[in-house]
């Protein structure tokens, strides 16, 4: 017996958002472009293209997915050799389904190059301007990498928010597209470029496995968030649920029996939170399996 998984509406924008809304702007309104360095393409200045990058990540968190597209697609065809605005356009196609084009924008934000994905030849980096550390500057460009055939991403040419965005970004693309081993890998390696957001990228990917069905994954990832953010009250729900997911009819008594654990952490739940988002479902889960529900928050 499976119980039906509750309907969670979380988007990338809303889930990943907070962790790419961190990352800095492109080189700086103020600042006077590198010497040497070419003027923009299509007349954009650095002016306008963080206007554009703010007004994008706006629309994404309100769910204008289109408008972000529209906004990112401009400034991705001027100036490709920018990192932010394909993590953005990543975004805002995700929102809108386009897994394709999504896997495309991310991959381009973690250096691979655009040749290289559609035909398979020459790899290369997005370098971020060196005397600006944690910026990209709008001279930044891609230069071919040791090894023509590598698209193995430095941590010289990424911050870690632009690895984590990047990577949890092409991660959810992998997991809503049926390939989960390649979304965990994906996950895990955000989680170990950027360790401090390393709980919300485990959290979200929790979500995203609760929300396509894999009850298992759901339940090793949702440890791996709880182990750094114990406190969490969510994150039991999601292990309790994926492993109420699991559980079983007793042939004899035709009673519900929950795998080991499922109990003790949907409980732990109810006294993190007892009236919380899941607090109905959590205690439902607990009373069908004929497990009595300690009230009072601990």
């Amino acid at each position: 017996m499976k119980f039906a998984q509750p309907l969670l509406l979380i988007s990338f924008a809303l889930i990943f958002l907070p962790a790419s809304a961190q990352l800095p702007p492109i080189g700086g309104s103020s600042a006077p472009p590198p010497a040497g360095a070419a003027p923009p393409p299509g007349g954009m200045s650095v002016d306008a293209i963080n206007a554009d990058l703010k007004s994008a990540s706006t629309a994404n968190q309100e769910k204008r997915y289109a408008d972000a597209e529209t906004l990112m697609q401009k400034v991705t065809a001027a100036k490709p050799d920018l990192i932010l605005p394909w993590v953005q356009l990543g975004t805002a196609q995700l929102g809108l389904k386009k897994y394709s084009d999504a896997e495309f924008s991310f991959n381009n934000a973690l250096g691979v190059s655009p040749g290289a994905l559609k035909d398979n030849t020459t790899a290369g980096f997005y370098q971020a301007d060196s005397t600006k550390p944690g910026a990209v500057a709008p001279s930044a460009t891609r230069a071919s990498a040791i090894g023509a055939s590598s698209t193995t991403v430095t941590k010289q040419n990424r911050t870690p928010e632009v690895q984590g965005a990047a990577l949890s970004g092409i991660g959810e693309v992998y997991i809503r597209t049926n390939r989960v081993p390649e979304g965990q890998a994906a996950f895990e390696q955000a989680a170990k470029e950027n360790p401090p957001q390393a709980a919300f990228y485990y959290r979200n990917e929790t979500i995203l496995l609760l929300q396509t069905g894999h009850a298992v994954e759901q339940v090793a990832t949702a440890d791996k968030a709880i182990a750094l953010d114990p406190k969490k009250a969510d994150l039991y729900f999601f292990k309790g649920q994926g492993l109420a997911a699991q559980a079983t009819i007793d042939p004899k008594t035709q009673k519900l029996v929950l795998p080991a654990g499922c109990a003790d952490a949907l409980q732990k739940y109810l006294d993190l939170d007892p009236s919380g988002q899941y607090s109905t479902d959590a205690k439902g889960m607990l009373t069908a399996a004929g497990v009595a529900v300690k009230t009072g928050k601990k």
